[in-house]
């Protein structure tokens, strides 16, 4: 079938408020037209869409959704794209116009010179980055999709609209075609071997798409080419890839090798992230100009490299394995010996490599950084979700769990002991869980000990003089208790007439006399903006040192390392005179933080190594949309930000919401003003639920030390009051209709999570509506208030009952495949709730008894559950979106960071000398 593709367009022709000057070229999916927009008198380029891809309502709505996506990279290496429009039934998008050329009509017959390649491969991994940062994923990466500018610059075309276009004819594929119908995606030569199988194209996909690109333009010539497409197919699956220095000598082995792991048919064993790949070839390329390494022209090593590292015949650990080896050969590196503390190397070449999680665990952005290096560099610890303490020795091959703590739960937040023997680590979360211990494991065995207990934790030091530096709730200062545990000591003070909320990630100085910290307070909106200040706690004298940033680590440089939107900065210290003296400058891009909380996934040993996660800053790029019964949506008009628990009025006109962050605020949205109002004004305040006459608010706050209830008239016509002045780490659910009853939930030590209800006009004590060693949660009432439901993972996961209230009475199962977030459809009918990415409905009868449906889903879309970096509560918590009173409309989080979270820790081997480097090339 030939695509239905409009006629072209002339010279002088008109689109919309676009003048055409010319044709471009054409793609898959239409005519590419350099025109002038008249509005607001710029070039442009405009794409026509073909009308069968336009015309067909599914795939419309996946170009929508993906120039949605593409539209907001903003980075100098991908093309913009600035508008997707349609005129007189002709779809088009318009793009940034580049003057240049494709660079598959500028790689020379023998590749490009080593500056230039490296330029190239530095710039086309940081446009990787960037859109895999922000899940958008090319699937088509090849020469022709990639533009040299005039200048010299770099620039990728469409990020991920290539996969929208689809065309078969005479039974043969064509170089684009559309994953949801199962067929081939890409162009034959540059396509990974899992694209080809008909497997899920992921960001790993583009990273071997790119390791075909960086040996072409290394070489001249493409590692799989063959006689006909069928054969290049069979050879991309089949045969390994020439090793890039053994068709062009001038290849250095360093490159090579950098390319051979882009080039790994199984995606679990290829480089695993454009932020890894760009940091090699820029350290290599910053090397090469400062003149700190000389690229070897002897072939020894390659030999040797290809021998060991064969990609049919290693496993992983055989290819770490070699990796070490050669690392070895090659430098006569000590370093990774147990010994190393006693027996330090002379050698001061830079070393990295990546370790990875273990498989189905996650790194997430959360309160504290879950990695840890051991002072003398030799190990690494990692606590993942879900997942065990481990510890991985720099000289073994694979990282071993702490055995006690294999069982399942949430761990997070080592810290070593300043001689490496033991191992500081909590259990729980601040946030979720019941029981919330600090714990102290030895690294030869045994049992962890309990130190204490904590409120909320962020993680400090440990000083040589036994004592571990923390922080123990939320608001609070630092504090310290002895290593071996004991009493709780206070370090720092909150501020109050600063407004300070927080302090935390402590970090001793030189000498254990001084700490530096983050500093959380009013009025920031994240912890990029924090400060960083130093207490002295000899003198007692406190200073601010930097303003802008968080995490902080001093450095054997004399430099201050900190953390600020997804970068490491450096800042020259004097730690005798406790002063900064210079500016900062960025050593390091593409590290998972939390604008949320401060947190960074990085960790310094003393010895000047370091290990951090891959990544970007999560910023709670949050937005609020409308999802009707379909699964369409409309967005609110609200800019982003980090939302949690959206809750509409029962009237329907407003809307209260929690805004998280470094200070965490109710807010009241008027749905016909378009108003947002800040309703709450402590920082510490979350998880709104409106009262049945839209009076009143509930919710829950720290303001007096740990989760309690509150509520407070929405005229804010008198202060917020406790409720249920007896009780702790609780969170308010759902009115019952006539006001009488407050559902919440509690997180108790011995029982976990439960459901309670609370009446509110007698003040009587609060009754338990589910309460077990299993966690229940949720609990809604009903329209007519006889019924609630909750969520219980009694079954071994979590499903969705009913049972009367207040009892007793029948307690009957609703959903038959799991379920969480129970919400009842106001005017009566139907109950909702969520299964993953599915939303569920079940039609009820609550009249005479309790009578159900068989649930059925509604629509499938990728909507935050709740588990947000700072305070969200995941499984059977509350719910984080809303129904309208008739049911037809759903309000959702879509959270463009949900997903974020680190799968490697990247080590760096004497990274202080690249800080050494950037500081004496003045922190460029």
């Amino acid at each position: 079938m030939i695509a239905d593709t409009p006629q072209p367009f002339h010279t002088g022709s008109t689109l919309g408020h676009y003048v055409i000057h010319g044709a471009l070229g054409a793609g898959g999916m239409g005519e590419v037209y350099e025109a002038e927009d008249v509005t607001l008198h710029r070039r442009v380029a405009v794409k026509v869409i073909r009308r069968d891809v336009a015309s067909d309502p599914h795939r419309r709505a996946r170009l929508e959704r993906e120039a949605s996506a593409v539209a907001m990279l903003n980075h100098p290496n991908i093309v913009t794209v600035h508008s997707l429009e349609q005129d007189a039934g002709v779809l088009f998008i318009t793009m940034e116009l580049i003057d240049g050329l494709p660079l598959s009509a500028a790689i020379p017959a023998n590749g490009f010179s080593l500056h230039r390649l490296l330029s190239i491969s530095v710039a086309l991994g940081d446009a990787l980055n960037a859109a895999h940062s922000r899940g958008v994923v090319h699937r088509d990466l090849k020469p022709a999709n990639v533009m040299l500018t005039r200048d010299g610059a770099v620039k990728v075309l469409d990020f991920g609209l290539s996969q929208i276009s689809m065309n078969e004819m005479d039974g043969r594929f064509t170089t684009e075609t559309l994953t949801a119908d199962h067929r081939l995606v890409g162009t034959m030569p540059y396509m990974a071997p899992e694209q080809i199988e008909g497997r899920l194209a992921d960001k790993r996909s583009d990273i071997f798409s790119l390791g075909v690109i960086l040996f072409e333009i290394a070489t001249g010539q493409r590692p799989f080419a063959a006689g006909s497409p069928l054969a290049t197919l069979t050879s991309i699956l089949r045969d390994d890839a020439p090793f890039a220095g053994d068709v062009n000598p001038a290849v250095p082995n360093e490159v090579s090798r950098i390319i051979d792991r882009c080039l790994v048919k199984d995606p679990d064993r290829r480089v695993q992230s454009a932020a890894d790949l760009r940091n090699q070839l820029d350290d290599l390329s910053r090397m090469l100009d400062t003149g700190t390494w000389v690229p070897a022209s002897a072939r020894s090593t390659t030999s040797i490299w290809r021998a060991l590292t064969t990609r049919r015949a290693r496993s992983r650990a055989s290819i770490i394995a070699a990796a070490m080896i050669v690392i070895a050969a090659a430098t006569g590196a000590t370093r990774l010996a147990t010994s190393r503390a006693a027996s330090v190397s002379s050698d001061t070449r830079v070393t990295r490599f990546t370790v990875d999680v273990p498989q189905n665990a996650v790194i997430p952005p959360e309160f504290n950084s879950h990695i840890a290096m051991s002072p003398d560099g030799s190990r690494l610890a990692m606590t993942t979700l879900p997942g065990p303490v481990t510890i991985r020795r720099l000289d073994a091959l694979a990282a071993q769990p702490i055995e006690t703590t294999t069982t399942p739960g949430f761990r997070g937040a080592p810290l070593f002991s300043p001689d490496g023997t033991s191992i500081a680590f909590i259990g729980g979360n601040a946030t979720f869980s019941a029981s919330r211990p600090v714990y102290r494991a030895a690294l030869s065995g045994g049992a962890p000990i309990k130190l204490t207990d904590y409120d909320a934790f962020q993680r400090g030091d440990w000083s040589t003089d036994g004592w571990i530096y923390w922080t123990a709730q939320y608001p609070g200062g630092i504090v310290r208790m002895p290593a071996a545990g004991g009493a709780i000591e206070p370090v720092t003070t909150l501020d109050s007439a600063r407004g300070e909320r927080s302090h935390r990630f402590a970090a001793l100085l030189p000498g254990g006399q001084s700490l530096i910290f983050t500093v959380g307070f009013d009025g920031i909106n994240s912890y990029d903006d924090a400060r960083i200040d130093l207490w002295n706690m000899r003198t007692r004298v406190r200073k601010t040192l930097i303003v802008g940033g968080t995490s902080p680590t001093y450095s054997p440089t004399g430099h201050i390392v900190y953390a600020r939107g997804g970068k490491l900065l450096a800042v020259p210290f004097n730690a005798s005179r406790e002063e900064i003296t210079g500016s900062p400058f960025e050593v390091l891009d593409g590290v998972l933080t939390s604008g949320n909380t401060g947190a960074a996934e990085y960790a310094l040993s003393r010895h000047g190594d370091l290990a951090y996660v891959p990544g970007h800053a999560v910023d709670g790029h949050r937005t609020l949309v409308w999802v009707d019964r379909s699964g369409q949506t409309q967005p609110l008009p609200l800019p982003p930000a980090s939302y949690l628990y959206p809750r509409a009025s029962p009237d329907g006109r407003s809307l209260a919401v929690e805004i998280e962050g470094p200070n965490h605020d109710v807010y009241l949205y008027d749905f016909q003003r378009s108003v947002l109002t800040k309703m709450t004004t402590d920082g510490e305040s979350h998880d709104p639920v409106w009262s049945p006459d839209g009076k009143r608010l509930a919710f829950r706050s720290w303001i007096s030390g740990g989760m309690t209830m509150w509520m407070m008239p929405v005229d804010r016509s008198s202060a917020p009051v406790r409720l249920h002045p007896a009780g702790t780490r609780e969170s308010p659910v759902s009115f019952s209709p006539d006001g009488r009853f407050l559902s919440f939930d509690e997180k108790d030590p011995q029982t976990g999570d439960d459901a309670w209800a609370l009446p509110l006009a007698a003040q009587g004590d609060a009754q338990a509506v589910a309460r077990s060693r299993f966690g229940e949660g949720s609990a809604k009432f009903s329209p007519d208030g006889r019924w609630l439901a909750y969520a219980s993972n009694e079954s071994g996961r979590s499903e969705i009952y009913v049972q009367a209230f207040p009892g007793p009475g029948p307690k009957i199962q609703v959903s038959n495949g799991g379920g969480f977030d129970p919400v009842w459809r106001r005017s009566g009918g139907e109950l909702f709730y969520r299964v993953g990415d599915k939303m569920m409905v079940v039609d009820v009868n609550t009249h005479h008894g309790f009578t159900a449906s068989t649930p059925r889903m509604l629509w499938a879309g990728h909507y935050s559950s709740g588990v947000a970096s700072s305070c969200g509560m995941p499984g059977v918590s509350s719910s984080n979106y809303d129904v309208s009173a008739d049911g037809q409309r759903f309000l959702m989080v879509r959270d463009d960071d949900q997903d974020a979270g680190g799968k490697s820790v990247v080590v760096v081997l004497n990274w202080v000398e690249e800080l050494r480097a950037k500081a004496a090339a003045g922190g460029r």
